[in-house]
């Protein structure tokens, strides 16, 4: 029998720039046999609200340090240091930072939200106009089947 294991020690990890919160990949979707994967995200209060979404896959949010609200649905859930939240594939949701910065571990289902969180990455850092911008984050959303709120609600 062979044993397969993955340690990623304090300060490893993929980095990714979101446009609302720092990502480090814990654990990538090639590591868990593509069962899921695990990422720190480090967000701060003055950092954007990401847009109301929904992933095709289910994910979970755990509070290590700090204060956020998490919109999934149309309720708006307050978590703290310690609390977790779990969220099922296709809810709209968004996370809102309501203290200073919040660290938070989100865990998803499969192995799709690495990379798109990479293409989100790679995107931001490419330099492009407004118009450009936005046509290439919604080819990245339609690449991993994430939809964007529109309408009333959406940002």
């Amino acid at each position: 029998m062979s044993t397969h294991v993955h340690v990623n020690r304090a300060g490893d990890g993929r980095h990714l720039t979101a446009p609302d919160a720092d990502i480090t990949v814990l654990v990538g979707g090639d590591h868990a046999g593509g069962a899921y994967e695990v990422f720190l995200v480090e967000a701060s209060r003055n950092a954007p609200d990401g847009p109301r979404h929904a992933e095709p896959w289910p994910k979970s949010y755990h509070v290590l340090r700090g204060r956020i609200l998490v919109q999934a649905g149309d309720t708006g859930y307050e978590l703290a240091a310690g609390e977790t939240i779990a969220v099922e594939a296709g809810t709209m949701n968004t996370f809102t930072v309501l203290s200073e910065s919040a660290d938070f571990l989100l865990v998803s289902a499969g192995a799709s939200n690495s990379g798109f969180f990479g293409d989100l990455d790679a995107v931001g850092r490419g330099g492009h106009s407004p118009a450009e911008m936005d046509r290439l984050l919604h080819e990245v959303t339609d690449r991993y089947g994430v939809e964007l709120a529109t309408g009333a609600g959406a940002p």
